[in-house]
């Protein structure tokens, strides 16, 4: 009797090894498992980017440097008198350049200083402010009249 029940088992398509079985149940629990984790995907994205916000919110406000608040200010080809850091005796300092780096940030050339004894710096603006920045290429910012 236990063999007749068998092959009328798999002729009906009843076998628990069926192919055509394990087929239709991965198109059910494939798609009902995606459903499950897409929420969880959503809502630990969004905990990561508020994470990354209060990250920057977070970032210090330290006091600019004298030059950093020119530049900060400062329109291209704008001059003023001013001492680089505290304490220093006032030079000529000139806005020679502004343009944005490839980061996105604002940055200024300055020409600090006056005739042959110009100096060139850089200024670029990051989260805590205004900062002095390093020329990407040899030979620092190009100081231009």
């Amino acid at each position: 009797m236990l063999m007749q029940e068998r092959p009328q088992a798999c002729v009906m398509g009843r076998s628990v090894t069926s192919p055509a079985r394990l087929r239709r149940l991965t198109c059910l629990a494939v798609p009902l498992l995606v459903a499950l984790a897409l929420p969880g995907c959503g809502a630990l994205s969004g905990a990561g980017g508020s994470q990354a916000a209060a990250a920057s919110a977070a970032v210090p406000q330290r006091p600019m440097e004298p030059l950093a608040i020119f530049a900060s200010r400062a329109r291209e080809g704008e001059q003023s008198v001013l001492a680089p850091a505290p304490g220093a005796a006032p030079v000529r300092v000139q806005v020679v350049r502004s343009y944005h780096a490839a980061s996105g940030r604002p940055c200024r050339e300055l020409a600090v200083g006056s005739g042959g004894t110009t100096r060139p710096a850089l200024y670029c603006e990051e989260p805590g402010g205004w900062a002095a920045a390093r020329p990407l290429l040899r030979g620092g910012a190009v100081a231009r009249p």
